[in-house]
């Protein structure tokens, strides 16, 4: 199989129908303050702030671009495979870290997701840039609650031997910015990297292979 769903006490092979198949992956958890107010030690009210993709840097997306730019003149070599793509290697988080840390991690190294492990290193969970900006309460409280309190337990994951147009195709139908890559002879398996969608558009900006879509 070249998909493989992971989390606490699973490991499911999909197909490539499967995998692409809508309501595969149930939403992002969130966590509720307690109240929609607080007040401060002066007791003057203030409502939870709630964080904004525009805090965080750079675009993903830009920076492939911008890094890319330079580099389009050379000459194309063909692609086809995760593993000729993905990121590595790659920058994972413990569940029971705190939120905090999974935010600096991805501020540290550019990216915006990070598979999160369990026990022994297994994969149990993912958490992205997304998930911990659309909570809806105070930074400061969200960044010491562990990266378990908000991240998916359900991680859609890929082979390296996985073809890049399918990886593209599950990515969009998923509507997900990026998934682990697996090493599925381990035991336990072992993210060998990960491929998110600027890992494709700088393949398509590098090498533009047209056999990457044919």
């Amino acid at each position: 199989m070249s998909f493989v769903v992971f989390g606490r006490g699973v490991s499911d092979g999909l197909t490539i129908e499967e995998a692409a198949s809508p309501g595969l992956l149930r939403p992002p958890m969130m966590v509720e303050p307690v109240r929609a107010v607080r007040e401060d030690q002066a007791g003057t009210p203030f409502a939870y702030r709630r964080l904004r993709s525009g805090e965080e840097s750079q675009s993903e997306s830009t920076r492939a671009y911008r890094e890319a730019a330079g580099q389009v003149g050379r000459e194309p070599t063909p692609v086809s495979i995760a593993e000729q793509i993905m990121s590595r290697p790659p920058v994972t988080i413990d569940v029971r870290d705190p939120i905090g840390r999974a935010r600096n991690l991805m501020a540290e190294h550019h990216i915006g997701l990070l598979p999160a492990l369990g026990e022994g290193g297994r994969l149990e969970a993912i958490i992205t840039r997304g998930d911990i900006t659309r909570q809806r309460i105070r930074y400061a409280d969200l960044a010491k609650m562990p990266v378990g309190a908000i991240a998916r337990f359900e991680v859609l994951t890929a082979g390296p031997q996985t073809n890049i147009r399918e990886l593209a195709r599950v990515l969009l139908e998923q509507d997900i910015r990026g998934m682990p890559i697996v090493d599925q002879g381990s035991d336990p398996p072992v993210v060998i990297g990960v491929v998110t969608r600027s890992d494709i558009l700088r393949a398509l900006v590098h090498y533009a292979p047209l056999e990457l879509w044919l």
